[in-house]
């Protein structure tokens, strides 16, 4: 407040402060939910570990899109939302690789 002129007023109030406040946290708990969702599209068979990591490219740039909209117009904040987010990305491919379905071998052929 005190750096504040005639010219240069401070905008500061509780509800733009609360709405950035739930914005943010609202967003990291449905980011946070990537591995869940990944790890349950592999289970039913929709995703495959190689489709994951054969498009981690587009993923990246999902990514930082994705940390554009939900913080700031500050790169600095863009980055600490999007290393996180590609973090929780590569645990989704490590988590899919384990879960992968199998396909279920015959057991005649086994045998033979």
């Amino acid at each position: 407040m005190g750096f504040g002129t005639e010219d240069i007023v401070p905008m500061l109030s509780v509800s733009r402060y609360l709405s950035f406040v739930i914005r943010i946290l609202l967003a990291f708990g449905i980011v946070f939910q990537l591995p869940i969702v990944i790890l349950f599209l592999t289970k039913i068979g929709v995703l495959a570990p190689q489709f994951l990591v054969k498009n981690r490219k587009y993923a990246i740039l999902l990514i930082f899109i994705v940390a554009a909209i939900i913080t700031p117009p500050d790169i600095i904040t863009q980055v600490l939302v999007g290393i996180p987010l590609i973090i929780l990305y590569e645990i989704s491919i490590l988590v899919s690789k384990l879960v992968r379905k199998k396909p279920v071998m015959d057991t005649e052929e086994d045998e033979i």
